[in-house]
């Protein structure tokens, strides 16, 4: 199995027969490596973990220059989709504790929680937002635009003998069994200065072999920072000398 990070929390797994994509975004920083609708079309699926726009704003134009590609999603993010005049019949809602197959994989949904932003966060990027106020109002308009709902979800993936778990924000369920021992977690590291603290119960539990980094890039400013990652992981390694631990590169693909 092959997984590709596309930036912000955009994941693609794929098999030799089978191509899924989740929260397919298409970055606002012009610093950072381009992404077009065009790199996401031609996936067999796109599975949504909430509706955020930063996870779900461009899913309607991938939807419709790529007329085959259905979408997964709880029931808030699915209002977004047909309020973009995506059809209800390429949209299958979703709920926690679902089990359904896309070819290769099989997917589980779990519940999660979103991470709360802390008046660090918020202060570290507060000035910026005020110097571009015009960029601010538009991006903050859009997240009015497109809720949440309490409905984050955690998707638990098979294939090829492996278990992939991805998280769209870092947000346990205290009430959810999830998988032990995974191969890889994807880790959204964004959105608290203090998310070391707040991840350090869910790793200890989870225990996956492998952590694969993503969200943790600039990538709608003014509203985001790059968050030090390259830190946490040396926190991490220090703890769990056997644990794999990836800060991945934009588009390229690893063997997972």
């Amino acid at each position: 199995m092959k997984l590709t990070w596309f930036g912000t929390a955009s994941i693609a797994l794929e098999t030799e027969n089978t191509r899924i994509l989740f929260d397919p975004f298409i970055r606002r920083n012009k610093k950072l490596l381009p992404v077009t609708v065009a790199d996401y079309c031609g996936y067999d699926a796109i599975l949504i973990t909430h509706g955020h726009f930063d996870h779900l704003m461009d899913v309607p134009k991938i939807m419709k220059a790529d007329q085959d590609v259905p979408v997964y999603c709880t029931k808030t993010p699915r209002a977004s989709l047909m309020r973009d005049d995506i059809p209800p019949q390429r949209i299958h809602c979703i709920e926690r504790g679902d089990t359904f197959a896309i070819g290769d994989f099989t997917v589980r949904v779990h519940a999660g929680h979103h991470v709360d932003f802390n008046m660090n966060y918020i202060s570290s990027v507060i000035a910026k937002c005020v110097l571009q106020a015009p960029r601010s109002l538009w991006m903050l308009r859009q997240a009015g635009r497109l809720p949440e709902g309490s409905e984050i979800v955690i998707y638990e993936v098979h294939a090829e003998g492996k278990t992939v778990l991805i998280m769209g924000s870092y947000g346990i369920d205290a009430m959810t069994v999830y998988p032990k021992n995974p191969d890889v977690m994807v880790f959204p590291y964004a959105g608290n200065t203090n998310i070391a603290s707040i991840a350090a119960g869910c790793v200890a539990s989870i225990r996956p072999q492998k952590i694969i980094f993503d969200h943790f890039d600039d990538a709608f400013p003014p509203l985001t920072r790059r968050m030090d990652v390259e830190n946490y992981c040396a926190l991490l390694r220090k703890m769990y000398p056997n644990m794999g631990l990836v800060i991945p590169r934009e588009q390229s693909a690893l063997t997972i």
